[in-house]
């Protein structure tokens, strides 16, 4: 898996959004123009966060100046008027910026459930078979 990094300042945080029955949420953040910029038009992109990752959106607010780390992910859809395709930009990580571009600091990732350690297993030795 590929990733990339984008730069930029928060200009719109969206609110996490549950599809379907199996616990699947999604959260959109746009990142517009950086601070320092030569581009004299507006360049805002839109990157999704999902499952876990959602809430790290929770730690950056309007015009914090951030590093969103990042993938490219495509799928198919047929559907009854022919085949569509989609892209989207699923975001990872989240860095918030000081002005010189330097870390202020990141954002935690969230770590998957673990499996509970029995601490009654025994001596490993011990085994039935």
């Amino acid at each position: 898996m590929v990733t990339y990094d984008y730069t930029g300042v928060v200009e719109v945080i969206g609110e996490t959004k549950a599809f379907g029955t199996n616990g699947f949420t999604k959260r959109e953040l746009v990142v517009g123009n950086d601070v320092d910029s030569q581009n004299k038009y507006p360049n805002p992109v839109l990157f999704t966060f999902k499952k876990d990752r959602c809430s790290l959106v929770d730690a950056v607010k309007k015009g914090d100046r951030v590093k969103v780390q990042f993938t490219i992910d495509g799928r198919r859809w047929d559907g009854p008027n022919g085949t569509r395709y989609f892209t989207d930009l699923t975001g990872w990580k989240i860095d918030v910026l000081n002005a010189d571009g330097t870390a202020t600091e990141a954002v935690p990732v969230p770590q998957p459930a673990e499996a509970p350690v029995d601490v009654d297993a025994g001596d490993p030795d011990d085994l039935p078979f």
